[in-house]
């Protein structure tokens, strides 16, 4: 088989998989989406003494912060994932943005979103560990 075929071929795999991610996460993001906003304050059940009303009120307030971190998550491998898509159809899926070589394929197998080859990923997480 060609290079350019095999290439391909891979390419197709590599939308797949991305694509069947990318559904399951949207899936994930409308299940958080519809338990999320069940209960309302003043909805709460329990006893009615005035440390169970802040006591609800406390664990409510960290469930719905804990459904909105949850949901950023999910939007932003949501994004990266559409991106992987666009350089998919650009032609530049599989090259590092930072110095153009290919990305290993195990990589790529591993975190189709990949958009850095091993070297500068660690690079750049040597510079954010540097920075803090």
């Amino acid at each position: 088989m060609s290079r350019a075929r095999r290439k391909t071929q891979t390419q197709r795999v590599q939308v797949a998989i991305i694509s069947a991610e990318r559904k399951s996460l949207q899936t994930r993001l409308a299940a958080l989406d519809r338990g999320s906003g069940i209960r309302e304050q003043g909805q709460l059940t329990g006893n009615n003494t005035p440390t169970s009303d802040t006591l609800d009120t406390v664990q409510e307030a960290m469930a719905k912060e804990e459904a909105l971190a949850a949901r950023e998550v999910l939007i932003r491998r949501l994004r990266v994932l559409a991106r992987a898509e666009e350089r998919i159809r650009e032609g530049t899926y599989g090259l590092c943005e930072a110095c153009g070589e290919a990305i290993a394929p195990a990589r790529l197998q591993t975190l189709p979103e990949a958009v850095l080859c091993l070297r500068c990923a660690e690079r750049e997480e040597q510079r954010a560990v540097r920075s803090r």
